[in-house]
């Protein structure tokens, strides 16, 4: 006959009713010699690490204007269309064809501030020019038409490549629109890694969570079967904790390769050390008195912590779970700068290439799918909690 043994749970002692009624009235604790020992080191401890970090006001104030700067450099917003999908209506503008060979040259001038009102012959093609007014850089749309006559619009950095894709496309001359107003849409490339960045996040945190309450459980003063336990697995989540999910992604992407895998491996070992911990003092938190009750039955120990355990602390094993998973989608943006998929890779490429206009784009996706999952965890909690 098997013997089941079940960790005894302290009973909290009793509160004698002047004692608790006394606390009731002093809702703060008394100031002491203790409370001003700890006051002094905390206020040593802030002016040691501002002296450490060198906080300072004045350089705040003074880097403002550069804040700014960087600010107005990430509107408009623009997003990267996925290659076939982008549509673009212009109305307006001065439309003219060249030939092939001389557009980009003819084009660039545009760019420069100097447009060139060219001369045509009988046959409608350009023959010459004459300088006769100026155009405003960076103010004046310039849309080229691809292969299949539709407006597509270029800057002056990517005016090479598209030239030189109409060249492959077979194309002998080039027509394009200065000074039109135009609306581009089309299906945005970061949706797609926005959307592998979500089902990271739901696997790495799926993961995270049921190797997590195994963990949990021996790591929880009340309900760990030995104090050796209890502290050498202590011990090992503040291993875990202290090292970065970028580490980890690291790791894996050597043992794995690039990809969004080795981002979820890196969110479930970087989630288990806190997630745990965190598991562990909900566990730590429920009434004992119910444990008691339960076993007063003759239950066994995991019938005990099948209906005295697990039910108490469930609604905050679910609210934790769904916190990290909104942190474990903001942790896969991250990831993707070391090559471990999501939308970082995109973000990190935007960055090295100065277009912050399209990582603001990004930045406003992503703020929408954030909100769309806070939504979703704040629905899903109170139904538990």
């Amino acid at each position: 006959m098997a013997h089941h043994t079940t960790a005894k749970l302290p009973t909290p002692a009793p509160v004698a009713p002047e004692v608790l009624r006394e606390q009731l009235l002093r809702p703060y604790p008394k100031i002491g010699w203790r409370m001003v020992i700890i006051l002094v080191i905390a206020v040593a401890l802030i002016g040691w690490s501002v002296s450490g970090t060198q906080t300072s006001l004045t350089t705040l104030a003074e880097g403002l204007p550069d804040i700014w700067n960087f600010v107005l450099r990430l509107f408009p917003a623009e997003f990267e269309w996925q290659r076939g999908t982008e549509r673009t209506v212009i109305n307006g503008g001065v439309e003219t064809i060249v030939p092939l060979i001389e557009a980009e040259d003819i084009i660039r001038r545009a760019y420069d501030g100097v447009d060139a009102h060219l001369v045509f012959d009988e046959s409608g093609r350009a023959v010459g020019s004459e300088l006769t007014f100026m155009i405003k850089p960076n103010t004046t749309g310039i849309y080229l038409r691809n292969e299949l006559g539709e407006p597509v619009p270029v800057r002056q950095r990517d005016l090479a490549q598209t030239i030189s894709l109409m060249r492959n496309a077979g194309m002998t001359d080039v027509s394009y629109t200065v000074g039109a107003w135009g609306l581009t849409f089309g299906y945005p490339i970061i949706l797609t890694a926005i959307a592998e960045t979500i089902q990271m996040g739901i696997i790495g945190t799926l993961g995270a969570v049921l190797l997590s309450i195994p963990v949990s459980l021996l790591a929880a003063r009340n309900v760990s079967p030995a104090p050796v336990v209890y502290q050498t697995t202590r011990f090992i989540l503040n291993i875990m904790r202290s090292i970065p999910e970028l580490i980890y992604a690291l790791i894996f992407v050597a043992a794995v390769g690039l990809g969004p895998f080795p981002g979820v491996l890196a969110i479930i070992f970087g989630s288990i050390g806190s997630l745990s911990r965190l598991f562990a003092e909900a566990i730590e938190q429920i009434d004992p008195q119910q444990v008691l009750a339960v076993q007063a039955t003759g239950a066994s120990g995991l019938h005990t912590f099948t209906y005295a355990v697990i039910p108490q602390a469930l609604p905050l094993l679910i609210s934790y779970s769904l916190v990290y998973f909104e942190h474990n989608v903001r942790n896969a943006t991250i990831l993707g700068l070391v090559g471990a998929g999501g939308v970082g890779f995109e973000l990190s490429t935007y960055i090295s290439l100065f277009q912050y206009d399209k990582v603001m784009g990004t930045v406003l996706i992503l703020v929408l799918a954030v909100t769309v999952i806070d939504r979703f965890s704040s629905s899903v909690r109170s139904r538990f909690i």
